[in-house]
């Protein structure tokens, strides 16, 4: 199963794509939205992206935007969308769920708790 985990830091994607690889998940990276958004227009289709992990403060596009954007693409309408960010407010969380985030995983991560969310979106 591919994944592709859209975030800024260099380190969080590295750190991210560790634990996806010890999920036997195939990863792809993106430092911001809208390079995340063209790897999925890009992306073979018959080889999809099952999910995605998004962080929020990006530059160029942030996390909500990818999302939104994403979500108004029907081709996009299997794909999982994980918030995986520092925005712990209630109202962010309500914001990327009404966009059509799946699910939404407070930073500090964890492998525990990436794959606890991971198994309540059906991804493992």
């Amino acid at each position: 199963m591919k994944m592709l985990i859209v975030d800024d830091s260099k380190a969080m994607r590295n750190f991210l794509q560790g634990i996806a690889a010890e999920l036997s998940f195939q990863t792809e990276a993106a430092g911001d939205g809208r390079e995340g958004l063209n790897k999925l227009i890009n992306n073979d289709p018959r080889d999809p992206f099952a999910v995605a992990l998004v962080d929020w403060e990006m530059p160029v596009m942030n996390g909500l935007e990818l999302v939104q954007t994403v979500r108004r693409n029907r081709e996009f309408n299997s794909l999982k969308l994980m918030m995986v960010t520092t925005q712990n407010a209630l109202e962010n969380v309500t914001a990327a769920l009404q966009a059509g985030a799946d699910d939404y995983l407070m930073k500090p991560v964890t492998k525990e708790l990436l794959e606890e969310k991971l198994q309540i979106l059906g991804m493992i």
